[in-house]
């Protein structure tokens, strides 16, 4: 097993943990449930509609795995390894559906991968959007440009070139990374939700000195050292090689700048997250927070106004 041998890695474990259960509360998918409904009761029953299906999917995913490890053998057990893992499932298919060679596995095998390049497809495609809309929307009309009169044609524009680099860099991280197991990458996101997002909203929700400068400490900060933490970890350089010779890490085994013994940065970043909050917010002067947040406090805590 991945986890358990070692010191490090059960230290390595806790902080997975840790950030896939704080993380759930910062995900932006589930934040923008709040958004996208006229009224707080709806916000409310929207969340939790949201947080039951993710959750139910997230304990499939345990089915699957261990189902793959029980009922994949042979070659195709081979070829899950090879792949990092990513194959467990359209492989688990092909076995339910009678083995290689059969006409059931041959459908069922099909079927998954089918649906499995859909739902990438639509994933990709939504970030993609997501992405070059904030960047022509938010940061080109709001933020760079906040002075002119930015048309919505040079707003289209912007997208466009947007979603063209952000598609380019994309690429260019995955190619390296395909045979790297997803489940990192969605370690990360969850971090990174944890040590962004989650301090901001908890310290927005119960402090009431809390400001725009520990805001922005705390999400810059959580953000920037979760994934510089990933950067120097073992998943990026310095594993080495497998028995088989197959390289373990993102990087060439020439290049080793990991120095952060840690795969999942959870454990650091987190904290680290609401420190800086803290510290951006004790080093401000700014107090007009303070004022509005009786009546937010309330609101949070009572669901004040919910049935309007």
């Amino acid at each position: 097993l991945k986890y358990g041998a070692t010191t490090t890695s059960k230290i390595d474990f806790l902080s997975l943990g840790i950030a896939l259960v704080l993380g759930t509360a910062g995900l932006p998918h589930i934040l923008v449930r709040f958004y996208t409904v006229p009224t707080a009761r709806q916000a409310r029953q929207s969340v939790l509609w949201a947080i039951g299906i993710i959750g139910t999917f997230y304990l499939l995913t345990l089915v699957l795995g261990f189902g793959a490890a029980a009922l994949v053998k042979g070659d195709a057990k081979d070829r899950i390894v090879e792949s990092g893992g990513n194959l467990a499932s359209p492989l688990l298919a092909e076995a339910v559906g009678g083995g290689p060679g059969t006409t059931g596995g041959a459908i069922l095998l099909a079927l998954i991968s089918a649906v499995a390049f859909a739902t990438i497809l639509a994933v990709v495609a939504g970030l993609t959007l997501t992405s070059a809309s904030s960047v022509a929307h938010d940061l080109y009309a709001n933020v760079w440009n906040k002075q002119a009169d930015v048309t919505g044609a040079q707003e289209v524009k912007v997208a466009r070139i947007a979603a063209f680099v952000i598609g380019g860099v994309a690429i260019a991280l995955a190619i390296p990374g395909q045979s790297l197991n997803v489940a990192f990458l969605v370690a990360l996101a969850f971090a990174v939700a944890a040590s962004a997002n989650l301090p901001a909203l908890l310290y927005n929700l119960f402090w009431k000195r809390f400001n725009t400068r520990g805001a922005v400490w705390s999400i810059y900060g959580g953000l920037i050292s979760s994934v510089g933490l990933v950067i120097f970890s073992p998943i990026v350089s310095g594993k080495g090689l497998d028995p088989t010779g197959k390289n373990l890490s993102l990087l060439p085994t020439s290049i080793d700048i990991s120095w952060f013994p840690l795969e999942n940065p959870g454990i650091v970043s987190i904290p680290l997250g609401f420190f800086l909050g803290w510290l951006g917010t004790v080093t401000s002067k700014e107090r007009t927070s303070e004022e509005r947040f009786p009546e937010l406090e309330v609101r949070s805590l009572t669901g004040a106004g919910s049935e309007k």
